[in-house]
């Protein structure tokens, strides 16, 4: 299969397109084939290995994982003999910080890990755009105990975290004053928030 491979940290120079063998599930796993992946914050801090202390999880001197890649969606191709919750044919996305090895046309990962099908009327394109963001705003959001009414503002509403945060705030039935440009005032407001301001 055809994948991207990073053998060193630096600049997006350093990555090369490789043949690399196909990836067999383990017991636990399902083989997904990928129609969709992004290049996100994530990768580029592993790419990069910055800040310094992400080597301590990615590797000191190059990456533990060559093939990069958080975000994906695809089809369910293969699945360990002791996968329960899905089935060959299966569409699925989902995020791993810790990376995916999505960048290539094919990744195996646990069935119990950050893995879900898609909603029937997601393509798989919107799937695999929608993972990051969210992750890390409902990270941030469980860490506080917020209660219906309360007021959050939300500073950057339309980027991938802060336009998560909005929706999940409003779903909590939080009142949201969101910041962001005059252009999105529209968008950020059909996401839930109450108030919008923007900087000047």
């Amino acid at each position: 299969m055809k994948a991207i491979v990073c053998t060193k940290y630096g600049p997006p120079e350093v990555l090369q397109l490789k043949e690399v063998e196909k990836p067999t599930p383990k017991d636990n796993e399902v083989l997904v084939k990928i129609y969709a992946t992004t290049v996100n914050r994530t990768d580029c801090a592993i790419l990069r290995a910055e800040p310094f202390i992400t080597r301590f999880v990615t590797g000191i001197f190059k990456p533990n994982k060559p093939i990069l890649g958080t975000e994906f969606a695809g089809k369910i191709e293969a699945v360990g003999k002791n996968v329960t919750s899905y089935e060959i044919g299966d569409k699925v996305f989902g995020f791993d910080d810790s990376g995916s090895g999505s960048h290539a046309q094919y990744m195996t990962i646990s069935e119990d890990k950050a893995l879900t099908t898609i909603p029937r009327n997601i393509t798989y394109e919107q799937a695999a755009a929608s993972t990051e963001g969210a992750h890390y705003a409902y990270n941030f959001i469980k860490k506080v105990n917020l209660k219906s009414e309360q007021k959050v503002l939300v500073n950057g509403a339309t980027g991938a975290i802060g336009s998560a945060a909005v929706q999940f705030l409003k779903y909590f039935g939080v009142n949201v004053t969101a910041v962001c440009s005059t252009k999105n005032i529209e968008l950020v407001k059909s996401l839930g928030a109450e108030k919008v301001t923007c900087p000047h």
